[in-house]
């Protein structure tokens, strides 16, 4: 993965449209990418966290490592729910014309 800011940031905005999409039945992904976002989300949610948010910098620090691991184990799930949603786009509806006899 190229690790930069860009795709990174490209991945934060894709990452709570896919989870909305999954938890509205409308993308499958693998049980271990929705294993690794749940417990994201909620370590992040959580009070309790390896280093405390009381301590400073050092509390969200430790918050933010451990989004961008999750986001760099995710990034290939997050380019493929991306790549669906511009299939779904492209998808042009017709309807079928028999011809007169």
């Amino acid at each position: 993965m190229n690790f930069n800011p860009a795709s990174v940031f490209k991945d934060f905005q894709t990452f709570f449209p896919m989870l909305w999409a999954i938890l509205r039945g409308q993308y499958k992904m693998p049980w271990s990418t929705f294993f690794w976002t749940v417990i994201c989300i909620i370590y992040l949610i959580s009070p309790i966290d390896l280093l405390p948010d009381v301590l400073p910098l050092l509390g969200i620090t430790d918050d933010g490592a451990f989004a961008l691991l999750i986001l760099s184990m995710l990034h290939k799930d997050l380019a493929a729910f991306r790549q669906a949603q511009l299939d779904k786009e492209n998808i042009i509806e017709a309807d079928i014309i028999e011809p007169k006899k």
